[in-house]
């Protein structure tokens, strides 16, 4: 599945359209500050120097989310990536379905991921897609490892572009208490038949509580700041070549319920703002 953000990274440097940037402001619902207490988390607003993104979240009846879409501008161009997650009667997810018009632009309706899960163990177990780009069947597959507490340990990604199933990358997890520790990702050595450490990551968190906790569903949503039951308030990098390592604090403020109102983020030179909206 980690596909899908490379494939749209790389769409991005090919096409480019015109695209009317949402207005922050319009939201049926709370908006965002510390004075509310709503607790459900509909919308983020990231703003840095010129660019400004929006995150929105959607849910049906039982709570549970079937859709995201991250839309705005980024170094001038337009951002646009909807995810929609179709669940069972028993709300679990059996597929997810990535649109974008960056993906229609180069011959791509949408990506489905077919969602594989264990009923026996209640996790899910994998995930395929298949997709056609410039006639070139593209298979990509994620399996999900467990360790003996029924965490997330790791996860694998395979691709297939017409020569077989061989791994590309593999991520290993580390907790402590109930949030995520860190995470080590690695690159796949064909030539030697190895994993090779490319970057590790380590989270420090504050007290709150995170908007979005998908301790279950972390692995298929694919969205690791919502693992965790806290806020992370700094990320340290340290890569295997060490120009790019880099230290990125996070600083809150919070709503009456103890969630985030709005947070700031430093990173070296770069800073951006996020707001939190809810309902």
């Amino acid at each position: 599945m980690r596909i899908f953000i490379s494939l749209l990274a790389f769409s991005s440097f090919l096409l480019s359209s015109c695209q009317k940037e949402i207005d922050p402001n319009i939201i049926n619902g709370s908006g965002g500050g510390g004075g509310t207490t709503s607790t459900r988390l509909v919308k983020m607003v990231i703003k840095s120097g010129t660019d400004s993104s929006v995150q929105e979240f959607s849910y049906n009846s039982s709570g549970r989310i079937i859709g995201y879409k991250l839309s705005g501008v980024q170094s001038g161009r337009p951002l646009d990536f909807r995810l929609a997650y179709v669940r069972n009667s028993s709300n679990i997810i059996q597929k997810q379905i990535l649109k974008s018009n960056d993906l229609v632009g180069i011959g791509i309706d949408s990506i489905v991921t077919v969602v594989g899960y264990d009923v026996g163990n209640n996790r899910y177990k994998n995930g395929v897609s298949v997709f056609v780009l410039s006639g070139l069947s593209i298979r990509d597959s994620i399996a999900f490892q467990y360790d003996g507490t029924g965490r997330l340990a790791s996860e694998t990604d395979y691709s297939d572009v017409g020569f077989g199933m061989d791994p590309s990358t593999k991520t290993k997890y580390s907790y402590a208490g109930n949030n995520l520790a860190g995470e080590k990702i690695y690159s796949y050595d064909a030539n030697g038949s190895t994993f090779q450490l490319e970057n590790t990551y380590t989270y420090e968190y504050d007290s709150k509580i995170n908007p979005l906790q998908f301790a279950t569903e972390g692995a298929v949503l694919n969205m690791n700041p919502f693992y965790s039951a806290n806020n992370i308030t700094r990320t340290i990098l340290v890569a295997s070549d060490p120009a790019d390592n880099y230290v990125s604090v996070e600083t809150f403020t919070y709503t009456l319920s103890n969630r985030p109102a709005t947070s700031t983020s430093v990173t070296g030179s770069d800073t951006s703002t996020t707001t939190y909206y809810y309902q």
